[in-house]
């Protein structure tokens, strides 16, 4: 659960108090943008303090580091995970190793948490050296103004959500079988705030009077000149989100709408080859590292089994000596020498780094092969 600030302490690194609110509101508008705070309500407000950790020097806010934690879905096995960003600190305090600390506070309180895994909105030399690491196999369509038409069933329907239609769209992003587990303030809160840094907008998709789907779109802004914008977002049937495609191009005059498919969505891969569009390779949101490796793996045991069966999953073992994150199986062993290599091999890379340590792993290598990738987590409304 998240922590409440520690009130005897004024000036250190600790959680922000109520107090403080407008103190964190100045450096994040400082040094990202004014607004910031309320366009993110999900992580800034003063009833979450516990989620935000921060460098208090003299009673001012100097730096700060923000997370929010959730329940995971992965291909049926419950996990727990934390999106981390808002990484901040006044130029004059730079150079201090604030954010280092920060960070590694965050990880601390996260394992405390139970968090398996964290996303972290961002890539740094500093993120780097705690396990960060691009990964997943996903990929990219674009779906071009030229496009529009293959993309724009006739039985298919698109309309503007607001927030009576919140507890609908939660119901259909249930069905997914990679998903945040998300209390409905998520969804309140991108229904009128940013998703994924954008102003956002939910589209409802409809087919014969009945709810099949959604998507977010981002909202052009005037500084986008080539009218290119993404899908933040969509789950439902696949065939009916394709086939209104079209229709969000049309309706925004766009040039280009991006439509961000994992991995493992092999019916979303289909649906937009058979209308003649070929993805891109790409990897997952933001970069993972891992908080805990062991708990992880256990937690995913019950989809070894289906992959590998009863007995080959029992005989699957995960240990952390050191650094290094080891996989034993039948005899032979897969060694990650750090948190940042377990990850690559985990969650799969665009680069297939992961080849060389499954093939010299043996049967313990060929194990891995059948249960990995396990597929990364999409940001969608829970990026901060």
């Amino acid at each position: 659960m998240p922590r409440e600030p520690e009130p005897s302490w004024r000036d250190g690194l600790r959680s922000v108090r109520r107090d403080e609110f407008e103190s964190l509101d100045a450096l994040l508008s400082a040094v990202f943008r004014p607004g910031l705070v309320q366009q993110y309500p999900h992580l800034y407000s003063p009833e979450n303090t516990g989620n935000m950790r921060v460098v208090v020097q003299d009673g001012k806010v100097v730096s700060h580091i923000g997370t929010i934690r959730r329940y995971a879905s992965l291909l049926g096995c419950t996990v727990r995970a934390a999106t981390l960003g808002g990484v901040s600190t006044y130029p004059e305090y730079r150079g201090k190793g604030y954010a280092t600390a920060l960070f590694e506070d965050w990880m601390r309180v996260c394992r405390e948490d139970g968090v398996d895994f964290m996303l972290v909105s961002g890539y740094r030399k500093m993120y780097h050296r705690h396990g960060c690491r691009y990964v997943g196999k996903d990929f990219n369509f674009d779906v071009l103004k030229g496009d529009a038409d293959r993309f724009d069933d006739a039985g298919v329907e698109m309309r503007e959500a607001n927030l009576e239609d919140a507890e609908a769209v939660a119901e259909v992003y249930r069905r997914e079988p990679v998903r945040w587990l998300r209390p409905p303030v998520d969804y309140r809160n991108a229904m009128t705030s940013y998703v994924m840094n954008r102003p956002a907008q939910f589209l409802t998709i409809h087919e014969r009077g009945t709810l099949q789907g959604y998507g977010i779109v981002q909202l052009l802004r005037k500084e986008d000149k080539e009218r290119k914008v993404q899908l933040l977002e969509f789950a439902g049937d696949r065939r009916c989100i394709a086939g209104a495609l079209g229709k969000v191009v049309k309706r925004y005059d766009l040039e280009a709408l991006r439509v961000h498919v994992g991995g493992y969505d092999r019916p979303m891969q289909g649906m937009m080859a058979d209308r003649g569009l070929k993805g891109a390779p790409a990897n997952a949101s933001g970069t993972v590292t891992l908080i805990h490796f062991t708990q992880f793996m256990e937690r995913m045991r019950p989809y070894f089994a289906e992959r590998l069966g009863e007995v080959a999953a029992r005989n699957l073992v995960f240990l952390e000596q050191g650094d290094q994150m080891i996989f034993l199986h039948g005899g032979d062993r897969v060694v990650a020498e750090d948190r940042g290599e377990a990850a690559q091999l985990i969650f799969g890379t665009l680069e297939g780094t992961e080849e060389a340590l499954l093939k010299a792993g043996g049967r313990a290598g060929e194990a891995l092969r059948q249960i990995f990738p396990i597929p990364a987590l999409w940001y969608g409304i829970n990026y901060v």
